[in-house]
């Protein structure tokens, strides 16, 4: 590698640096984690030498800063936090808040018309396909979406409250 190749990494590291970090910002939503993206970069490049050949330098770390970002974002979707795997040491509050969030709605789903609870309980609860359900029920395909549309229409506005209780466990 030679010394001049070098020099110019370096001056358009420290020249960009914050640039380059607020774009993999931009993408990732944690300083850390787009300064890590950055570094890793020019580490590469240090280490391939491929960057000799490169006419446009500036705009080839800045394509490699979006990509190495949005490569980032993808490993980390396919990884879960540890607190949502339900290790987290449940609380007797929690405990008992989830309960009863799920005596409400159990409540609400029992509440629904006859035929919207029979559709709900095919679709949602047992997993049964739309066609199974209309042929166990005798009605058409149609009905059973719409029956459930209704379902959700109206779980939605009686569970409203629930929502909030269900954000606040989880915040």
């Amino acid at each position: 590698m030679k010394k001049k190749d070098t020099t110019v990494l370096e001056e358009m590291f420290t020249k960009h640096y914050q640039e380059w970090c607020l774009l993999s910002f931009s993408y990732v939503k944690d300083l850390d984690d787009a300064k890590d993206v950055v570094q890793n970069i020019f580490i590469k490049l240090l280490q391939n030498d491929t960057y000799a050949s490169c006419n446009n330098m500036k705009s080839y770390i800045f394509t490699a800063v979006r990509n190495e970002s949005l490569t980032r974002i993808k490993k980390q979707k396919k990884t879960i936090p540890i607190g949502y795997l339900g290790t987290e040491t449940p609380s007797f509050e929690n405990n008992i808040i989830q309960r009863e969030i799920s005596e409400k709605v159990l409540k609400e789903i029992y509440s629904l018309p006859d035929k919207n609870q029979k559709v709900f309980k095919l679709c949602v609860l047992e997993g049964l396909k739309y066609e199974n359900a209309a042929e166990i029920l005798g009605i058409t395909v149609n009905t059973v979406k719409y029956h459930l549309k209704t379902s959700f229409k109206i779980l939605r506005i009686n569970l409203r409250d629930v929502y909030y209780s269900v954000l606040l466990i989880i915040i």
